[in-house]
């Protein structure tokens, strides 16, 4: 079983990935063939799909802990399924990692447009990673509602939304 997460939304900012689980990882560049991430209609993240002919740039975290696998599989949005998938390392290897696809019967979530980094940093990096950090200060001490998670990540108004 891999212990390697490939990540193409706000968890490929190192900066994002350490607020979540609380350490620095180690991580390479890499890209997923045969995958797009699409914005949602109504939150900052993207969503992993199958597109033939798609690529999806982004970074592969390695070896990952029992610990933080539980941490991310907590902060992930429900609707995700972790699964693996063939992912080409900018080192030249190929491996097989996990990821956080959206299901088809999830997809009508999904704007046309497709999810770009620069429009999430330019917009949104520094408050995300300080929302990251709540996440990680509340779940390792008491614990976070699920109700509460969710309001740390939709979009609080449309203005918000604009990539332009």
């Amino acid at each position: 079983m891999s212990d390697d997460l490939f990540t193409y939304g706000t968890l490929q900012f190192p900066e994002v990935m350490e607020a979540v689980v609380g350490l620095a990882l180690s991580w390479v560049k890499a890209e997923a063939r045969g995958f797009a991430q699409f914005r949602f209609t109504d939150r900052i993240y993207p969503g992993l799909v199958a597109r033939e002919g798609a690529l999806t740039q982004g970074r592969v975290y390695t070896n990952v802990s029992h610990q933080t696998w539980e941490l991310l599989d907590r902060f992930e949005d429900p609707i995700y399924r972790r699964e693996l998938v063939e992912v080409y390392r900018s080192d030249g290897l190929t491996i097989r990692a996990h990821a956080y696809v959206l299901p088809v019967a999830q997809q009508h979530l999904l704007s046309s447009e497709l999810w770009q980094m620069d429009w999430f940093s330019n917009v949104h990096l520094d408050g995300y990673v300080s929302r990251c950090r709540v996440f990680y200060e509340a779940i390792t001490s008491e614990g976070l509602p699920e109700s509460r998670k969710q309001t740390l990540w939709k979009l609080t108004d449309s203005s918000q939304n604009s990539q332009g």
